[in-house]
């Protein structure tokens, strides 16, 4: 088990970082602070905006058949979750950033994550099956992000030790802003998990790049313990001083540690 000197390490989760678990690049990023280098797609970032600003508002443009209520956008920025514990009294924090959190006029609220991924087969052919396997695997992902907007970080000392202002009346301004916002974001009960697949389906105008997006809501069954499990078993990963074999077909984790020094396994 990891520990610095008597105290067990407080390992940050990402939600989005559950969905594709590689064990061998989160034990080598957790623990030795390796990443592989990944490249931020600009036009990626900007049709993500877009979806986002689309569907705020009146939650029923996501789908009818859901409760009166409205859809905010979480401010686009990370924050953290108070530090909990896993099934075995082990000590973690999440930290990130969801798209989308509808507050119900019942006073519960929805987890909404979108995602620029097929949905269906144009030729009419069954998709059901290759859907479910996109569901299941985010599924992770939205019960991070529920547990996260539930058990926001308010803490002052705290916010003001991970702000990223440097100036002292910069910093007590920056607690304050973020303080505000937890107010509007905060998670009292979840009601609902789910995903808003976004494809685009034909270009409408042949002498301007105008495309037409089509989407489908996808619930997804809210089963927190479930989710604690996974959580339970990642730290049982991270904490377990034997290095984890390279996940199969993962081009960046082909890599072990040996005497403090990186060298290629193959």
């Amino acid at each position: 088990m990891i520990n610095y000197g008597d105290e067990m390490k407080t390992y940050v989760i990402s939600p989005s970082e559950l969905s594709y678990i590689c064990n061998r690049c989160s034990y080598l990023g957790k623990n030795y602070n390796l990443y592989p280098h990944r490249i931020a797609a600009g036009v990626t970032q900007t049709l993500d905006g877009m979806e986002k600003d689309y569907f705020l508002g009146d939650a029923k443009k996501i789908d009818k058949s859901l409760k009166n209520g409205e859809v905010i956008d979480p401010f686009n920025i990370s924050f953290f979750s108070k530090v909990l514990e896993d099934n075995k009294k082990r000590p973690f924090r999440l930290k990130g950033k969801g798209d989308a959190i509808i507050k119900f006029k019942d006073g519960s609220c929805g987890i909404i994550d979108y995602k620029t991924s097929k949905f269906r087969e144009k030729n009419g052919k069954d998709y059901k099956k290759e859907l479910g396997k996109k569901v299941l695997e985010y599924t992770p992902q939205l019960h991070g992000y529920s547990m996260l907007y539930s058990n926001l970080e308010t803490d002052e000392t705290f916010l003001a030790k991970n702000s990223r202002a440097t100036k002292p009346d910069s910093i007590k301004q920056s607690v304050r802003n973020t303080l505000s916002k937890i107010k509007t974001i905060a998670v009292k009960k979840t009601s609902l998990l789910g995903l808003v697949f976004i494809y685009p389906e034909k270009l409408l105008n042949e002498k301007n790049i105008i495309i037409d997006f089509s989407y489908k809501f996808e619930p997804v069954d809210y089963d927190i313990e479930t989710f604690k499990g996974l959580i339970t078993e990642y730290l049982d990963m991270l904490h377990n001083p034997k290095f984890p074999k390279a996940t199969k077909d993962c081009g960046n984790c082909s890599y072990l540690i040996d005497g403090g020094k990186l060298i290629n396994e193959k």
